[in-house]
């Protein structure tokens, strides 16, 4: 849940569980559209299974970079704009440089009656990173492309409960490593195809052409 992974560039999730399949002898694969595929070999004569989870999350591209360092965003995936006033992000730029931001919100006392309650398009925003110019965000990384993440966190709840960012779907990620562990010692089970798909959240993209090219029976 702390490793960013927008939508298509997941790399950083895909190589933390490649490393926990190598931990349990499984040997990965990634194909054309960066499913990372843990195939447990089994019994032939019994249906083939195949487990997935999507290992990237919502968030946004940067779309413009103003003269005054403010950064305009593009959405990627459904992201809820009535939640955005005032949210942490990051913006990746490369693992330990990634640049802490925030949505800017105005105080109520500075906004118009008519908008203080509108909810703010996410054409709208504007993204503060402590930029005083373009060449100052570029300098740092940031680049038309680049991807923005809500800034990772993760806490718990009374209840054995937690909440925090990507659990949708890192959670389900955490249980196909755990059953992946839990069936390794196992020899009476068919075979099992670990997928952790790639682009879920941008019409499901990763999913289906893994589960064409490996033809589970489940």
């Amino acid at each position: 849940m702390l490793i960013p992974g927008l939508s298509g560039h997941e790399g950083r999730v895909r190589r933390r569980l490649a490393a926990e399949m190598a931990g349990l002898g499984l040997s990965t694969t990634t194909d054309r559209l960066g499913n990372l595929i843990a195939t447990a070999e089994g019994d032939p004569g019994r249906p083939s299974v195949m487990l997935f989870a999507h290992m990237d999350q919502l968030g946004f591209v940067v779309r413009k970079i103003e003269g005054n360092g403010f950064i305009r965003l593009e959405r990627l995936g459904g992201v809820p704009e009535r939640a955005l006033a005032a949210q942490e992000l990051l913006i990746c730029v490369g693992e330990g440089r990634d640049i802490p931001a925030i949505v800017g919100n105005k105080s109520h006392h500075a906004t118009s009656p008519e908008d203080k309650y509108r909810v703010v398009p996410y054409q709208e925003i504007l993204v503060d990173a402590g930029f005083s110019s373009a060449e100052a965000a570029f300098s740092a990384g940031v680049k038309i492309g680049s991807p923005v993440v809500y800034a990772p966190r993760a806490f718990a709840l009374a209840g054995d409960r937690i909440v925090g960012t990507s659990v949708d779907d890192r959670a389900g990620c955490a249980v196909i490593a755990e059953v992946a562990r839990l069936l390794a010692p196992v020899r009476q089970r068919p075979t099992i195809h670990f997928v952790f798909s790639t682009q879920e959240e941008y019409n499901l993209r990763g999913a289906m052409p893994a589960a064409q090219a490996l033809k589970p029976d489940i």
